[in-house]
């Protein structure tokens, strides 16, 4: 058990550790960041709970609207900038808190309309203009500045306008620091900020620019604040036509505040200018949408910042924690068992528990990826599911190793590979079985009655050393019976030539009992193998009960096999072949012929044969005795006893101790002078099994 422990141990190394390699390979990798992006924005776009919405903003843009009706006018874009002083007058006279202008006027433009946008921003201290990290505002120069140090002085005027995106172009983070957004909070700290932000926190949006307006944000066109902003321009002009700035300021303060439907709907609230129309090349891809107006993204960085609604995401270490854990949870859900019901149900608790957590967590201020964290619960379950498979077929394999010492490997394999393949019942096979009995082992039993162990070892190293040689030849083992064997060829495996093996495998048995003898012979060990073979047509299958089966054969070429075993005991022999095994291996093997045997509840007769060895391992002597008993037994069996005796009687000269040979001879001279009656047949009836 413990090698099996620290086999599995070692193997959870042999892949935790490539997991973990791809793991941070991973982690490291365009894919892994791509997917949490993908989930940051569909998690954006269906929050579970919406981040905190202030109720005093506005979004005027230059839409289509806007487009069309400055076209009837001849205006084309870029728009000159008197239309943009027009807009931002119109705007501080209705009593917008402040006005955040998105645009950065590069254009290039008339210097007469650069010095009127310039001053109308500059006295309307409502207004703040865009800047980028490189310039000012082109129409507010330092000399402009310092020229107007009342307009500029303790109040923030400009805000940078950086458009940062990821590597796929999307803006996800806002980089508040001096932004047009923070330039529209009051506080020197926003009061609604739970902590404070990084340098480029992520937004938590609150949707495309449809969806703000249905949530009640007004979403206005350009054009009626373009309209009423045009008369207030010809009297700014004409009340200060050098368009000197203190003249403006003056002109402009003698202006009656804006009135009507527009002006109520911007009335002290922070105003967001853009634009939103084709051709104005200021639509952004962002989370919430395909394309979104650029000013859609300084709004919700102000949105942030005034409610406390920015995302901080989680640092890396804390994701490679979220990591080792879910994989140690895994891992610990499939100890001591091979099933992968936990494991399975751990990952899929623990991956719904992570896209699930990091969703909820996003409405709460942070993101916490999570496609590192699923990326480990996967890996490890497979690593897992590939361990139970190693587990379960090393299982296999022990459980065939273990259960092959009780019955035969062959049977195991098959039913491994096809459990439907032996079924209760059985089928017909040619086959040939083998039955062996020790000669001997009641006296081995007295001389050792003192030491069983030493018993034990015998006929343990007998039976070991007789499946060896029956198991090379392709035999099953199907039982032992103490020191009896039996054995079966061609079950359940086909072999072919099943009877030939089967000899074979006799021959060595003897051999190797012989080596027994020797090996033991120090504790008085000498003992004898009979063995019976035979061939024919059997039940082969899986027999016994529901509870306890038992792979075997059955039927009359079995029980035969069985009595040639125990008739070896008349015949002074070792190893008896049936009638149909002997004709199988006619030619390549050395037999003889020695009666025609009747056993016990059988009325047929067939004829037993002797396996006498390999025809190229005989002795001379040993050919001489096959030839003289053959020509004289098959005169015996056609009674021409006389030839048959004289043949028997040399046969006798080369093995006078054969008591076969003896008995057929002196039968043969009874008969020569004393014949049997006409139906005699030469034919042994074994009265015992």
């Amino acid at each position: 058990m413990a090698t099996s422990s620290g086999n599995s141990r070692s193997l959870r190394w042999s892949w935790l550790l490539p997991a973990a390699v791809l793991l941070l390979g991973f982690y490291f990798s365009p894919f892994s960041t791509a997917l949490d992006r993908a989930f940051f924005d569909a998690a954006s776009r269906h929050p579970l709970k919406a981040p905190p919405l202030p109720k005093n903003s506005v979004i005027v843009l230059v839409d289509e609207t806007t487009m069309t009706a400055m076209s009837e006018l001849g205006v084309r874009w870029p728009f000159p900038r008197t239309i943009f002083a027009q807009m931002i007058a119109a705007l501080h006279l209705a009593g917008a808190e402040k006005v955040l202008v998105d645009f950065t006027f590069f254009e290039e433009s008339d210097a007469m309309q650069d010095q009127l946008l310039a001053g109308v921003a500059a006295v309307s201290p409502s207004v703040v203009l865009a800047r980028t990290a490189e310039r000012e505002p082109v129409f507010w120069p330092k000399s402009f500045v310092a020229a107007h140090p009342q307009y500029f002085v303790n109040q923030v005027r400009t805000g940078l306008v950086e458009f940062s995106t990821d590597d796929d172009g999307v803006a996800r983070a806002y980089p508040w620091l001096a932004s047009l957004a923070v330039s529209g909070i009051s506080e020197p700290k926003p009061a609604g900020l739970r902590r404070r932000p990084g340098p480029s926190p992520l937004l938590a949006w609150h949707g495309g620019l449809e969806q703000i307006a249905a949530k009640g944000v007004p979403v206005l066109s350009a054009v009626q604040f373009i309209a009423a902003g045009r008369p207030i321009m010809e009297r700014l002009t004409a009340a200060a036509p050098d368009l000197y700035v203190p003249g403006l300021d003056s002109a402009l303060k003698a202006e009656a505040p804006l009135t009507g439907a527009a002006a109520d709907q911007v009335r002290g609230k922070i105003v967001f200018i853009g634009a939103n129309a084709s051709g104005t090349f200021d639509v952004k891809p962002m989370p919430v949408g395909k394309i979104e107006p650029g000013v859609l993204l300084h709004w919700t960085a102000w949105t942030n910042l005034s409610a406390g609604g920015f995302i901080t995401a989680a640092p890396p270490l804390l994701l490679l924690l979220t990591a080792l854990l879910v994989t140690a949870a895994i891992l610990w859900s499939g100890r001591h068992q091979l099933a992968l019901q936990a494991p399975v149900a751990m990952t899929a608790g623990l991956v719904v528990v992570l896209l699930g957590g990091a969703y909820a967590l996003l409405s709460f201020g942070w993101f916490v990826p999570p496609a590192t964290a699923v990326a480990a619960c996967v890996l490890t379950l497979l690593g897992v599911v590939a361990e139970s498979f190693w587990r379960e077929q090393a299982r296999k394999r022990e459980i065939q190793g273990m259960f092959g010492a009780y019955v035969d490997p062959g049977v195991v394999a098959r039913l491994v590979r096809d459990p439907a393949s032996i079924r209760l019942g059985g089928e017909r096979r040619e086959a040939t079985v083998f039955f062996s009995d020790l000669v001997g082992f009641t006296d081995l039993s007295e001389k050792l009655r003192d030491q069983p162990e030493r018993m034990v070892e015998v006929v343990n190293a007998y039976l070991e050393e007789t499946s060896e040689c029956l198991h090379r030849h392709g035999a099953y083992v199907d039982k032992y019976i103490g020191d009896a064997v039996m054995a079966v060829f061609g079950a359940p495996a086909a072999l072919p030539d099943h009877a030939l093996a089967a000899c074979h495998a006799a021959l060595e048995a003897r051999r190797a009992l012989a080596d027994i003898n020797v090996r033991y012979a120090a504790i008085g060990v000498s003992l004898e193998v009979r063995i019976g073979l035979n061939s024919g047509e059997m039940i082969v299958g899986n027999l016994g009960s529901s509870r306890k089966k038992n792979y075997t054969v059955m039927g009359d070429a079995v029980n035969l096999a069985s009595r040639l075993e125990g008739a070896n005991k008349e015949f002074g022999t070792h190893i008896l072949l049936g009638e149909n095994t002997a004709r199988a291996v006619a030619g390549q093997l050395a037999t003889r012929p020695l009666t025609r045997l009747r056993v016990k509840g059988k009325l047929v007769a067939v004829e037993v044969h002797e396996l006498v060895g390999r025809p190229e391992e005989l002795t001379a002597g040993q050919r001489d005795f096959l030839a003289a008993y053959q020509a004289g037994y098959a005169c015996y069996v056609i009674r021409k006893f006389a030839e048959a005796a004289a043949h028997f009687g040399r046969a006798l000269q080369f093995a006078p101790a054969d008591a076969v040979t003896d008995e057929l001879f002196r039968q043969a001279q009874l008969f020569t002078t004393q014949p049997p009656p006409p139906d005699w047949e030469p034919i042994l009836t074994l009265h015992s099994k």
